[in-house]
């Protein structure tokens, strides 16, 4: 058999390519011939599609273009061919859904997309540039800081999908360009059940040497729900913020603690200024609600999310409440020895998990 003489993975998807051939296909190799350039042929389309599916460059093409979960709270849409993004989130609040994310399908809102995943660092690292282990690295994009990691661009492979749970996987070496010193995998699984969305992540270090590493989901949500201005409030725990004078999104000293205008122990509105920070010391729990609307999100965070990033700009009408493990530049914040840096060193073979639970509240 042709698959039998293939290297495992593509074995696999060659199997798979060619069940994907248009079913009238079946019916014509059951009830006609066909000459040896017509099986050459057919032979081709299933090798390439072997190939695409086995370095998951058509994880979109491959199925419909988003997938959509949903539970009795919660409607969401992802897109595995960008990223494993994020698209349109919507909660129930009786009979009626309401969106708490603006929907990235809708052109007028100017998403692409309502959130991502970052890795393997979250944030910026300052002009891409960084030492560890005893070498230096520098990484592409240094204009904009190498921000928020290289997959959330990456088409991921479907491993697994059904009504309420998904599950997405990236592999590095898939890739030519891609911007990390070190091979990575990545799996993000994803669930809706009952009153959470729960989004778990493991990040994989595929080389041969220790990895400086960090993660974060970047969700942005709506300012305003069912009407224009009303009040939007933020509650949550930290110890320190990392300044930032200079409002490039990159620390510039160690963290200092946090100053009354950023305490936000005490869930409290969001003011018309802008705010873009980064907090360490999070506990994990943050509070995200819109009294008038009578929806409230909490969000539960595993022990190593313990920064939170926190973007509202005063000419949009939303706003960014991001968990995530390491701080912003954390590899250079490691490199001179801050801390709450949130760098987490994952050694040659080794992983890092970590979970997001949110959790939705209606009146």
């Amino acid at each position: 058999m042709i698959a039998e003489r293939l290297p495992g993975r593509v074995a696999a998807a060659f199997v798979g390519g060619c069940s994907r051939l248009p079913g009238q296909l079946d019916h014509w190799f059951a009830g006609h011939c066909f000459d040896r350039l017509v099986c050459v042929g057919f032979l081709c389309v299933g090798l390439v599609a072997a190939h695409l599916v086995a370095v998951g460059g058509v994880a979109a093409a491959d199925g419909p273009e988003t997938l959509e979960l949903s539970s009795d709270c919660w409607r969401a849409v992802f897109q595995p061919g960008r990223g494993g993004s994020l698209l349109a989130l919507a909660v129930r609040r009786g009979g009626e859904w309401i969106d708490v994310v603006p929907d990235a399908r809708r052109p007028e809102n100017g998403m692409r997309p309502s959130s991502w995943l970052m890795l393997p660092y979250s944030n910026r690292i300052r002009d891409g540039r960084f030492s560890f282990g005893g070498r230096d690295h520098q990484l592409a994009n240094a204009k904009n800081h190498a921000i928020h990691g290289d997959v959330r661009n990456r088409p991921w492979r479907v491993v697994e999908q059904g009504a309420d749970r998904l599950v997405l996987a990236l592999d590095s070496t898939d890739f030519a360009d891609f911007n990390w010193p070190w091979p990575i995998r990545a799996e993000a699984r994803i669930r809706v059940e009952g009153d959470s969305l729960v989004q778990s992540l493991v990040l994989e270090n595929r080389g041969e040497t220790p990895m400086p590493a960090g993660f974060g989901w970047h969700p942005y949500y709506r300012r305003w729900l069912t009407r224009e201005g009303e009040p939007v409030l933020l509650g949550f725990a930290a110890t320190a913020v990392h300044p930032d004078a200079n409002h490039d999104g990159l620390p510039d000293g160690p963290p200092v603690p946090v100053p009354a205008e950023l305490d936000f122990t005490v869930p409290r509105a969001l003011d018309g200024r802008g705010i873009d920070t980064c907090f360490a010391g999070f506990d994990g729990r943050a509070v995200i609600e819109w009294p008038e609307s009578g929806v409230r999100l909490r969000y539960e965070c595993s022990p190593n999310v313990s920064h939170l990033v926190c973007y509202a700009p005063v000419d949009r009408p939303v706003v960014a409440v991001e968990p995530a493990a390491n701080a912003n530049d954390g590899v250079n914040r490691l490199a001179v020895g801050e801390p709450d840096h949130g760098v987490i060193v994952i050694p040659a073979g080794g992983r890092v998990e970590a979970s997001f639970r949110t959790i939705v509240e209606t009146r």
